[in-house]
């Protein structure tokens, strides 16, 4: 139903000034004949006493129209009391709404105002205090003391909503929660000039200009951005006092839309996110508290060997690694030039390995040459043991010939014993037995010009020894320095030393090869599996592939085949060749210093000579030779003591004395008493010499095996090395490749720097950590139980309860978003249009001017009535 209201005339006069913010402008209510844009405000202009209590209630409606076009307007409105603000006209009213077609060139405005019954946003209300006792606003004026104004607002919207939100583990959580409508507002006071010291805890204050105080309160009237309910006030020294006038302007917000809010809204959802996450991560922390409660025995060993290595690995990265990595960044430039230096290296290892290739093929060629003079001394001991038997039977016909001699000694005629002493045969006998003695010698008797050893049977045995072993022991640095300080076996075990050593843990070899696997994992390639690239994913790049076969040319192991490339490591890389041949050269300097050095030659010698046995005459053969008379020994006697006790028996006792002397050969008789003892003696030591030959015979056999085994030992380590040296020339040509590939390793550089020097100052924490992480390991098990039951449990239910509270927050917050959105009008816009509701509230003042203004009215009435045609109309109600 359609009906014309016909506007009364009226004086009217509105005042109504209130900010409205989060307002803007979009197209709306779209007519033929163009676009137009409409905005619809409302204000409710509330008038309150004093106290808060409320006095009257209006409604005013503005419609503004911009562009150009036609609409046809349906404006929701009030019709009780409805007056035009703009005119006399009155408005089409259908079904509650203001209708109109409209014609818009430029702007157009509609406004109007009506009586408003509907229900208000706010609540409020205020106290007031003089000298902190309560009193009405009408006992203020014309009072002094201290004054106390205390001002309460509420939002009263609230109703009750259903919301949704994360119940922290997955599920959801639905509750009813009252929700209002979001508003936010704002009262502003004067305190006139005669109020004095003017304060207040949540005012903004400043001077109005004409010698009062302006205070200014903001109101953010919704939860949990703020309270429903507001309180806020005012202290002042007053005289003469008075209740000043005080407007509170209010509007709907939408939290989610406005700036100010949105932060602290988007703040609640990331504790809602923030709480289902930490109690997502508790419940993954707790069950790898029981894990690491399960684990902790494995720990605390773990923790035990760490802490022993700990120091290590500070030393390491501290002492080393960290200075060492600084040193890398600052010259990962140079890592070209450092991997040329490598490649050099290799060149020089391959020159090196070839230089003991060839000593080791003079080491063969000197081990075929000693075997072959081991045979010519094993030949020569035989001569010896003939000489020697022979020798023997000298001795036994010697004996003979004394016998004779006794038995023929009393028919000698004194001139014969003086002819003896100068016969020449005689003295060719003792010249004779001189140079025998004279030809075992001792070790330092004689030095022959082209060995430089004595050139006697001991001096050569001598020469032999020290050929295979230098007396002053073994030197691997004058060894290495000065031939003539280094035996055959010294040069033998010289180079299994150093072989060894190149192929020990942490050895040369192995720092070789660490730099290979270095080079080769800075350069991107696919990760080492037991220190050896994945065949044949390394056959990729040239640095991958070429850093590749250096490693596996360095350390294959043995049997190792690369059909991709053709290559194939029967013996194994560099290092297991190196370990095998150390091995075997190993075991022949062994069994050479067992089976020569340190039985065959002092066996020869003890046979030539044998100083400690003493009196020929008197030493027994034995099972150990300890007192065995040598060959020298046994000359020695002969010549110095049997021949001339002999000729001195004949010269001195030619007679019965001489034939006493000469005795007989009787069983257990001393061969110092009676010539025929000494010559059974004499023919005895014979047979010892005959034996001690025999040893010297069997010590040169063992010396003619072990030479035989040299020769075959080092025929092996030439081929060994042969090998080495074909593993380092391959080595010196992959490290020329991967010297290509270096550059790529320059922008890791920084980063390996700053991360050591990182990882030795965390070292150095962790070392002085250990010690106690290691003595507290057994209450691990008991803590990661208790940290379960007490902690990760409880910090599960503290990420749900914190999903949950700020969850519902969020949560109320959208529902008052969308009240917001739906209910932000008192009765709504026309549709399409922008429409907003504001709220204006005036707190009236206290002065004394009731009584008088009663009077005046009173008067004003009767003038009105008297002069009714002359006065003058004006178009607004004040």
């Amino acid at each position: 139903m359609t009906r014309r209201i016909h506007m009364p005339l009226r004086v009217a006069a509105v005042a109504a000034a209130v900010t409205l913010t989060g307002l803007s402008l979009a197209p709306a209510a779209v007519a033929a004949g163009g676009d137009v844009q409409v905005v619809n405000t409302e204000t409710v202009q509330v008038y309150t006493d004093a106290t808060g209590a409320v006095q009257t209630k209006r409604v005013y409606e503005q419609v503004a129209m911009t562009g150009s076009g036609t609409v046809d307007l349906a404006n929701p409105i009030e019709t009780d009391g409805l007056r035009n603000l703009d005119g006399f006209g009155g408005f089409d009213v259908e079904d509650g709404n203001q209708v109109a077609n409209i014609a818009v060139d430029g702007e157009k405005r509609l406004r109007t105002v009506s009586n408003y019954d509907g229900d208000l946003p706010l609540e409020v209300s205020v106290q007031y205090f003089l000298d902190d006792e309560r009193v009405e606003p009408g006992d203020l004026v014309g009072a002094s003391g201290k004054l106390g104004v205390q001002y309460t607002v509420k939002n009263v919207t609230s109703s009750p909503q259903e919301v949704t939100y994360t119940d922290g583990s997955g599920g959801e959580v639905t509750k009813t929660v009252d929700v209002p409508i979001p508003m936010v507002g704002s009262l502003t006071t004067v305190a006139p000039s005669n109020f004095t010291d003017v304060q207040s805890d949540q005012a903004n204050i400043a001077g109005d200009g004409k010698g009062g105080t302006k205070l200014s309160f903001t109101m953010t009237l919704f939860p949990p951005l703020g309270s429903d309910t507001a309180e806020f006030g005012y202290t002042a020294h007053i005289v003469d006092g008075v209740v000043p006038r005080a407007d509170i302007s209010a509007l709907p917000v939408n939290p989610l839309a406005s700036p100010t809010f949105k932060t602290a809204a988007d703040s609640y959802q990331g504790g809602a996110t923030t709480g289902e996450t930490l109690a997502d991560g508790a419940t993954q922390i707790d069950s790898n508290l029981l894990k690491l409660r399960d684990g902790a025995g494995d720990l605390l060993a773990g923790l035990i060997q760490l802490r022993d290595g700990s120091s290590q690995l500070q030393a390491g990265l501290s002492g080393e690694a960290a200075p060492g990595a600084a040193k890398l960044a600052d010259g990962a430039g140079q890592l070209d030039s450092g991997l040329g230096q490598i490649n050099s290296g290799a060149r020089r290892l391959a020159d090196g390995t070839g230089e003991a290739f060839a000593g080791s093929r003079d080491l063969a060629d000197g081990a075929k040459r000693l075997k072959g003079g081991l045979g010519d001394l094993d030949k020569g001991a035989g001569d010896l043991d003939a000489g020697a038997n022979q020798l023997a039977d000298g001795q036994k016909a010697l004996a003979g010939g004394l016998k004779t001699l006794y038995d023929g000694v009393d028919l000698l005629p004194e001139s014969v014993k003086e002819k003896l002493k100068a016969d020449t045969s005689y003295n060719a006998l003792l010249g004779a037995l001189q140079a025998i003695a004279d030809g075992v010698g001792k070790p330092t008797d004689v030095t022959s010009p082209v060995t430089g050893q004595p050139a006697t049977l001991l001096g050569g045995l001598n020469a032999i020894k020290y050929g295979l072993r230098h007396p002053n022991g073994y030197d691997p640095v004058n060894c290495l320095t000065t031939k003539t300080a280094c035996g055959a076996m010294d040069g033998v075990q010289t180079i299994a030393v150093n072989l060894k050593a190149a192929t020990a843990a942490g050895g040369d070899l192995d720092q070789l090869i660490g730099a290979a696997q270095q080079a080769y994992s800075l350069a991107g390639c696919p990760a080492l599996s037991a220190g050896l690239p994945p065949y044949p994913a390394f056959l990729g790049t040239p640095a991958c592939t070429y850093g590749g076969l250096v490693i596996y040319g360095l350390n294959a192991p043995v049997g190792t085949s690369l059909p991709l490339v053709n290559k194939s490591f029967p013996l194994g890389g560099v290092k297991q060749q190196s370990q095998t041949a150390s091995g075997a050269l190993e075991d022949i300097y062994t069994k050479v210093d067992a089976g020569i050095v340190s039985l065959a030659i002092p066996k020869l010698a003890s046979g030539l000579s044998n100083p400690a046995a003493g009196n020929c005459l008197t030493a027994k053969a034995t099972a150990t030779t300890a007192d065995d008379c040598g060959i020298k020994e046994a000359a020695t006697f002969i010549q110095t003591t049997g021949i001339p006790m002999l000729v001195d028996g004949i010269a001195n006792n030619i007679s019965t004395e001489l034939m006493a002397g000469i005795g007989q050969p009787t069983a257990g008789c001393d061969p110092e008493e009676t010539l025929r003892c000494a010559a059974a003696a004499l023919a005895a030591g014979g047979g010892d010499l005959t034996a001690g030959v025999a040893k010297l015979v069997d010590g040169v056999n063992q010396l003619n095996d072990g030479g035989a085994k040299l020769a075959a030992g080092s025929g092996d380590l030439s081929d060994g090395l042969g090998r080495i040296d074909d593993g380092a020339g391959q080595l010196a040509d992959g490290t020329g490749e991967a010297k290509d590939g270096s550059g790529r390793l320059a922008d890791g550089a920084g980063q390996l720097a700053d991360g050591l020097k990182d990882a030795a100052d965390g070292s150095s924490r962790l070392t002085d950590g250990l010690a106690t992480a290691a003595d507290g390991a057994p209450k691990l098990v008991d803590g990661a139980e208790r940290l379960s039951d007490e902690g990760t449990k409880k910090l599960v239910e503290a990420g749900e309860d914190t999903a949950q509270n700020y969850g519902e927050l969020y949560a109320t917050i959208e529902a008052g978003s969308e009240r917001a959105q739906t209910e932000n009008m008192a009765y709504g816009a026309p549709e399409g249009a922008m429409g907003l509701t504001a709220y204006s509230f005036v707190i009236n003042g206290e002065n004394g001017e009731g009584g008088r203004n009663l009077t005046r009215g009173v008067a004003g009435l009767a003038i009105l009535g008297a002069g009714a045609g002359a006065f003058a109309l004006r178009r607004r109600l004040i």
